[in-house]
């Protein structure tokens, strides 16, 4: 079950690294867990802009650690940051960054019972920590318990100032997770829905959603127990604060979809690694206030290929 909260975590916070780690740390109970690295790049080819040809590349990583910990309880701090570049630079589309800390704690009630609370600083800004209004809050309050042996509840109250939708407020959430076997396993909540189901000995499915605007999904074949190869699609979005803007509560949105092929596997058992080729359609960089389908004036960009590359250590 906590493997499928690992997994469910990633999908539901995977334009946001440091979260997606506390996370998965708090749902970990303190004596398992570990020191964990990542690393993200997506390298586009160029494709046309407004004015000339220009490639978009993003790149991220994240690290977790417990400083503290016994059987019951432990203190994590995290560090995540990624950077989104045009190349060449398009007007005020140049480089934008996001880096943030966090701490967290975790406390186990019983062998099955556990909460966590986390907290989050940093900026995520064309220029880091330039003013005030370009920095970034966030915090995440949970409470895991299990129903019985195939099903688990978790509730939690989460604030950030830099979503995609639903931006600074409190947002009170649950989900509900139901393992039945090891070939299927479904989480459901407000406001997101996310499955994993083995339907042939040999070929899966995975999908999530989180209302209304973020879908991700692939369908899979199981070379052996541990590698896989998958196709799937991707719409989600990454925002970021531009210093000099004129009112605070507008954002620079990166919008794209994605057509991808990947393979899936451990180089050892410490690190996994997954390779993703692809194609990007329907690209845009646009300010709002908050994610819109049709936006004004967006800085629209053709479509490209694109190589992704994901490595995670354990220790």
């Amino acid at each position: 079950m906590m493997k499928f909260f690992s997994l469910f975590l990633t999908a539901t916070f995977l334009s946001s690294p440091s979260l997606a780690q506390d996370m998965m740390s708090g749902l970990t109970p303190p004596k398992f867990q570990k020191v964990t690295l990542g690393y993200v790049g997506v390298f586009h080819k160029k494709a046309q802009f407004p004015n000339e040809e220009a490639a978009v590349r993003f790149q991220a990583f994240d690290m977790s650690a417990p400083i503290i910990r016994d059987d019951t309880e432990s203190w994590t701090a995290s560090l995540a940051g990624n950077e989104l570049a045009v190349n060449p630079t398009q007007g005020e589309l140049s480089r934008f960054y996001d880096l943030k800390v966090g701490l967290g704690y975790t406390k186990a009630l019983d062998d099955k019972r556990l909460w966590s609370a986390s907290i989050r600083y940093g900026s995520a800004s064309d220029r880091l920590f330039a003013n005030p209004s370009v920095s970034t809050i966030g915090a995440t309050w949970f409470y895991s318990y299990p129903k019985d042996e195939t099903a688990r509840w978790l509730f939690l109250v989460d604030y950030s100032n830099n979503r995609p939708i639903l931006n600074n407020i409190p947002l009170p959430g649950f989900a509900y997770f139901y393992t039945p076997s090891k070939t299927f396993k479904l989480a459901v909540g407000a406001p997101f829905a996310s499955v994993t189901w083995d339907f042939h000995e040999y070929w899966g499915l995975e999908g999530f959603t989180l209302v209304p605007w973020v879908v991700k999904g692939n369908i899979y074949y199981r070379v052996n127990d541990f590698a896989k190869l998958y196709a799937g699609l991707d719409f989600s979005q990454i925002t970021y604060y531009r210093a000099d803007r004129t009112n605070n509560k507008e954002r620079v949105f990166y919008d794209e979809k994605k057509l991808f092929l990947g393979a899936k596997s451990p180089l050892s058992k410490n690190i996994l690694a997954d390779f993703e080729v692809g194609h990007a359609f329907d690209r845009a960089f646009f300010e709002a206030e908050e994610y819109e389908i049709d936006p004004e004036n967006p800085t629209t960009i053709a479509n490209a290929f694109y190589a992704k590359l994901s490595l995670r250590l354990f220790f």
